[in-house]
């Protein structure tokens, strides 16, 4: 594994340990649930950075340079790993996971090695849209020359440089959560495809993909009772951004959750029963509306 940069992640400084649950609210529809056992342990983050060539693979564990980050770490800690290796453009939260364990490994440019348990939520890594992160993001006044994301996450020399906010910590369960509650229904229709909404407490996300739709639906330019909705296929990596979202309106969306309505190449499809109702029998082969910037769709560019 490559260079492995560790910042400690810490909880509310007013969070106080006793036997009962604690809850962080972050903002969004949920609470963050945490145990006595979380409030004794530590949240890390780990880069999985340029110096590596492909992506990361927990099993191999997590290496580091320096007995003193080795050390400092113990058995039970947890670690969040964001990638970014060579050759590929996108940043990607890979999950959560817990250090089981120690060992060394003399050959490797890292020997001093932590072993991982993988208690992430779901399957597939998160890309992460470094514009909505650095909305999201507490700002770390730090190098201007990078973004706010960047001086989170990508940072030469930041190893335990300073704890990170509480914020933080919500913002990367919260991303973890949001891909746990799209994955458990595994409502996908017989074609493999699934349109899952997003969640109105993630206001800047959601926001953002009505905007590129002008808050009018893509089918039908209706402005009432809008859902900013992900297309995704079973077959694929899970993946949530504004490059698959669509704006439909509530009734629409229905219909394609009952593999009604499909979207082919930009192009509205009924089927049969759909286009046997008065409401719905005009938009049968009605291409899609342009939206302000490029979205990727399963069946093709918008």
């Amino acid at each position: 594994m490559g260079d492995d940069s560790l910042t400690t992640l810490t909880l509310a400084d007013n969070v106080v340990l006793n036997s009962e649950p604690k809850y962080i609210d972050n903002g969004a529809d949920n609470i963050f649930i945490i145990n006595n056992k979380d409030l004794s342990m530590n949240y890390f983050y780990a880069y999985h950075g340029p110096a590596n060539r492909h992506d990361f693979e927990f099993e191999k564990g997590y290496g580091v340079g320096r007995e003193s980050t080795w050390n400092r770490v113990k058995k039970g800690d947890c670690v969040f790993v964001i990638q970014h290796p060579e050759g590929q453009e996108d940043y990607k939260l890979c999950g959560l996971y817990e250090i089981v364990g120690h060992y060394k490994e003399p050959a490797s440019i890292y020997p001093l090695r932590f072993e991982l348990n993988n208690i992430t939520p779901g399957e597939g890594f998160i890309r992460l849209d470094e514009t909505i992160l650095n909305a999201q993001l507490p700002d770390m006044y730090g190098d201007k020359r990078l973004s706010i994301f960047k001086q989170h996450f990508c940072r030469q020399g930041a190893t335990f440089q300073a704890p990170l906010e509480s914020p933080v910590v919500a913002i990367l369960s919260e991303l973890l959560d949001v891909r746990e509650q799209y994955a458990e229904p595994a409502t996908f229709r017989e074609d493999g495809m699934q349109m899952v909404k997003v969640r109105r407490g993630q206001e800047v996300f959601r926001k953002k993909i009505l905007l590129n739709w002008e808050n009018k639906c893509a089918i039908t330019g209706c402005s009432l009772a809008l859902e900013a909705c992900h297309i995704i296929s079973h077959a694929t990596k899970v993946c949530y951004t504004i490059e698959n979202g669509i704006v439909l309106t509530a009734d629409l969306h229905r219909l394609f959750d009952y593999g009604h309505l499909s979207i082919e190449n930009n192009t509205v499809i009924l089927s049969p029963a759909a286009q046997q109702e008065p409401r719905y029998a005009r938009l049968h082969n009605q291409p899609l509306r342009k939206p302000l910037q490029p979205v990727h769709l399963i069946s093709g560019v918008v």
